[in-house]
C-alpha cells in the first residue's frame, strides 16, 4: 500500500499522469516500484547477505506486463515459498508499448499467484487485458482480505460480478473504479451496498446505468472522494452518495463543472467542518473559470490546499476570474499552498512556442505571494511539488541551453530577473 503524501492533487497521487483516459493509480506508482527494484537489485549484487535482507522488498510487489513473467513469478515463488509471503501489490496493467495486445493475459496464472500468495492486499487491474476477468471478481478467497482494488475500464459483466460479491469485500480501504458499458446486461444488483471500511474513492467514467448503482453506495467511513467527470444531465445520480458523505469528506478532487451546476447548491449551504484539501480539474469540465458563486463559498471556507489539475487549459480570458478569486481572501481564508500540475517540460514547451500559459502563472504567483500562499508545481517525475518559480528558473536553463534565446525569451528574462534594470549577458 503506497501511503499518501501530504500534497497532493489526487487521492493517493501526487501530480499528473500521461498515457491514459482516466486518472490512474499505477501511472505513477509503477515508476516508483520499478526505481526501488533498481536501487534493491543493486543491493542484491554486494554480498550474499544483503540479498538476504534486500530480496523480500523485491517480491513485495509484482508489475505484470507479460504473460511470460506471471509465469517466471510462479516459478520463482515455488522454488522458494517464503517469497510469496513477501507479495503486497499485485499490478495488472499493459504498458503504453502493449496497447496492441494480440494475446490477453491468462486469468488462470493470475489467479495462481493470489493462490499461493496469501498476503496479496492490494490488486490493479484492467480487465481488458485478462482472458477472463470475471473470475478475478469471483475469486473469494482473495477479495476477503483487499485493502485496494482499483479497476479500469470495466464492461460486459465485470462491474455487476464486482457488486454481487461486494459483501466479500469488507477490508476494502481504497477503490478506483471506471466503467464502460454494462448494457444488456440484466445481473441483478443488490438493493443495500455498503463497503464499511472504504475511506478512498476514485470514480473514472462512469457507465448511466452505473452511475445510477454507485449513487445508492453507503460508505460510512469516506473520506476521500474523486470525481473525474461531472455531466449535469447524468451525473447528478452520484448527489445522493455526495450528501451522504460531505459531511465526512477531507480531501475532495472533482471535475470544476460540479461546483458550477446548480442541483449541488442546496446541499453545499452548510460548510463541510473536515474538508481541507480540494483540487478541481480542468480537462474533462466546460468551465476554465474558477467557481465564484456565493452558494459555492461554504465549500472553500475550511481550504488549506487548493490545486488545479490540467492548469495548462486556463485560458488567458479566464485568467482575471483565477485573479480575483485568489486575491479576495473571503473564498478560502484559511488558504496556504496552491497546488498545480506545471512540470518543468509544460514550461519548457510554453517558452519555446510563446504559450500564454506563463504569463497567466506570473500573475497567480503574484497575488498568491502577496498573500502569503505557497505556489508550487509537480516535478517531471511527479514525486514532489516544488516552488513554481524553481520550475521556472530550471526551464529558463534547459531552454537557453537547447535553443537560440528568441527576442521574447530576451525581453522576459530582462523584466523578470534584472529587477534593477541592469541588462546582463544571458
Amino acid at each position: 500500500m503506497v501511503k499518501s503524501s501530504s500534497e497532493q492533487l489526487y487521492p493517493f497521487f501526487q501530480g499528473n499522469f500521461s498515457g491514459f483516459s482516466d486518472t490512474h493509480f499505477v501511472s505513477t506508482q509503477s515508476v516508483l516500484w520499478k526505481r526501488r527494484n533498481i536501487t534493491v537489485l543493486n543491493l542484491m549484487r554486494v554480498s550474499r547477505l544483503w540479498r538476504g535482507l534486500a530480496e523480500p522488498l523485491l517480491y513485495s510487489a509484482f508489475y505484470v506486463e507479460q504473460e511470460w513473467r506471471l509465469q517466471r513469478f510462479i516459478d520463482s515463488i515455488k522454488e522458494n515459498p517464503i517469497l510469496a509471503e513477501q507479495l503486497r501489490t499485485l499490478v495488472i496493467m499493459p504498458s503504453s508499448s502493449m496497447k496492441g495486445l494480440r494475446e490477453p493475459l491468462s486469468d488462470v496464472l493470475v489467479l495462481q499467484v493470489l493462490g499461493l500468495c496469501h498476503g496479496v492486499t492490494a490488486v490493479v487491474v484492467d480487465p481488458d487485458v485478462l482472458s477472463s476477468p470475471m473470475s478475478l471478481f469471483q475469486s473469494l478467497d482473495s477479495s476477503r482480505r483487499l485493502r485496494l482494488l482499483s479497476a479500469h475500464r470495466l464492461r460486459n459483466g465485470g462491474f455487476p460480478t464486482l457488486m454481487i460479491n461486494f459483501s466479500d469485500y469488507a477490508t476494502l480501504q481504497v477503490l478506483e473504479l471506471s466503467v464502460k458499458d454494462i448494457k444488456g446486461h440484466t445481473l441483478p444488483f443488490p438493493k443495500h451496498i455498503t463497503f464499511p471500511s472504504l475511506h478512498t474513492l476514485v470514480l473514472g467514467y462512469l457507465d448511466p446505468h452505473a452511475l445510477l448503482v454507485v449513487g445508492k453506495w453507503e460508505l460510512p467511513s469516506l473520506k476521500k472522494l474523486s470525481i473525474n467527470r461531472w455531466n449535469p444531465t447524468i451525473s447528478t445520480a452520484l448527489i445522493p452518495l455526495i450528501q451522504r458523505s460531505y459531511d465526512r469528506l477531507e480531501f475532495l478532487n472533482a471535475c470544476m463543472d460540479l461546483l458550477h451546476d446548480r442541483a449541488l447548491y442546496r446541499i453545499l449551504q452548510a460548510p463541510p467542518i473536515h474538508l481541507r484539501k480540494l483540487t478541481l480539474g480542468i480537462d474533462t469540465s466546460g468551465h476554465s473559470s474558477p467557481p465564484m458563486q456565493l452558494a459555492v463559498k461554504p465549500v472553500l471556507c475550511h481550504i488549506i490546499t487548493f490545486g488545479i489539475s490540467k492548469v495548462g487549459m486556463i485560458r488567458p480570458e479566464n485568467k482575471p476570474a483565477w485573479v480575483r478569486f485568489f486575491s479576495d481572501p473571503t473564498y478560502m481564508p484559511h488558504l496556504c499552498s496552491v497546488l498545480t500540475d506545471a512540470t518543468t517540460s509544460l514550461l519548457e514547451l510554453c517558452l519555446r512556442d510563446n504559450l500564454p500559459l506563463l504569463d497567466v502563472l506570473r500573475s497567480f504567483e503574484e497575488v498568491l505571494e502577496a498573500r502569503g500562499v505557497e505556489f508550487k508545481g509537480v516535478t517531471n517525475d511527479n514525486s514532489s511539488f516544488v516552488p513554481i518559480k524553481l520550475l521556472q528558473e530550471d526551464s529558463f536553463e534547459v531552454s537557453i541551453s537547447l535553443f537560440s534565446p528568441s527576442p521574447w525569451l530576451i525581453s522576459f528574462l530582462y523584466q523578470d530577473h534584472n529587477p534593477q534594470g541592469k541588462f546582463e549577458d544571458v
